[in-house]
C-alpha cells in the first residue's frame, strides 16, 4: 500500500470523517482489520478563515505548500486536502510538491459521470459557489452544468459555516435553510447537489431532500482509497 497524507483540520470534523473511512475503505478490500499508512497534518482553521476573509490566499497557499512539503519529507506518495475551498490555490501547492495532490473536483467529477448527471446544484462556501476551481474543473472536463445559489444566498450559506458547523453546531435552523436551497436549484433543473464543504453532509446526515445528495468528502475518500490500495 502507498503511504498517504491528509491535509486536516479544515475542519477537524471532516478530517475525522477522512480518517475513519479510508481505514474502513481499507479493511473492507482486504476483509481483515488491515490498516493504511497514513499521516496527518492539522492545520488551525481560525487561521486560514482569517487569511480568507482578508483574501490572502498567497499565505495560505504558503501554509499548504509547507503541510505538503512535511508530509513529503515522511514518504507520502500522495496528498489530500481534507477539504474543498483550499482547491482554490491546488496548482500553487501542486507545482511545489513532488507528489499528486488529489483533486476533490475530480473525484465528483468521475461519480457524477457514473451516475449519467448533467446539471447539477453545488453548495459549497462562498469561495467554492463564486470561484471556478471547482464549478470550470466539473464543466470543462466533466461535461456538466453547474448552478448555485443567488448572492444572498451564498452569504447566508457563509455564515452558517463560519458561525456553526466549523464549530460543531448543526442547527435545525441551518438544515432547514439548506433544504429550502435544494429544493430551488431542484426548481432550476438540477439532478443533484454536490454537498461542496465537508461539514454540509455533516448537517444533512440522514436527512431527506428534494435531489440526491453528493458527498465531496466520500467521493475523494473512494479516490484516495483506490490510490492508497493502487487499484
Amino acid at each position: 500500500m502507498r503511504k498517504f497524507g491528509l491535509v486536516g483540520g479544515l475542519s477537524w470534523l471532516s478530517t475525522i470523517d477522512y480518517y475513519r473511512e479510508l481505514n474502513k475503505e481499507v479493511n473492507r478490500h482486504f476483509n481483515d482489520n488491515v490498516n493504511p499508512r497514513l499521516c496527518v497534518v492539522s492545520l488551525n482553521q481560525k487561521e486560514i478563515h482569517d487569511l480568507q476573509k482578508a483574501d490572502d490566499w498567497q499565505t495560505i497557499a504558503s501554509i499548504l505548500i509547507e503541510a505538503g512539503k512535511e508530509l513529503q519529507s515522511v514518504g507520502c506518495e500522495g496528498l489530500a486536502f481534507c477539504a474543498n475551498t483550499p482547491h482554490k490555490i491546488y496548482e500553487d501547492v501542486q507545482d511545489h510538491l513532488d507528489i499528486p495532490v488529489l483533486h476533490i473536483g475530480d473525484s465528483v467529477g468521475k461519480y457524477i459521470g457514473k451516475m449519467g448527471y448533467r446539471k447539477i446544484g453545488l453548495l459549497g462556501t462562498r469561495y467554492t459557489m463564486e470561484g471556478n476551481f471547482i464549478r470550470s474543473r466539473l464543466e470543462d472536463r466533466y461535461s456538466v452544468d453547474v448552478i448555485v445559489p443567488e448572492m444572498e444566498a451564498r452569504w447566508k450559506v457563509q455564515s452558517f459555516l463560519y458561525q456553526e458547523m466549523s464549530r460543531g453546531v448543526f442547527s435545525v435552523e441551518a438544515r432547514d435553510y439548506f433544504l429550502g436551497l435544494i429544493d430551488d436549484l431542484k426548481s432550476k433543473g438540477a439532478q443533484a447537489v454536490v454537498l461542496g464543504c465537508t461539514e454540509f453532509p455533516i448537517l444533512l446526515n440522514n436527512v431527506d431532500a428534494a435531489l440526491p445528495k453528493i458527498d465531496s468528502a466520500m467521493c475523494h475518500v473512494d479516490d484516495i482509497g483506490k490510490f492508497i490500495l493502487s487499484i
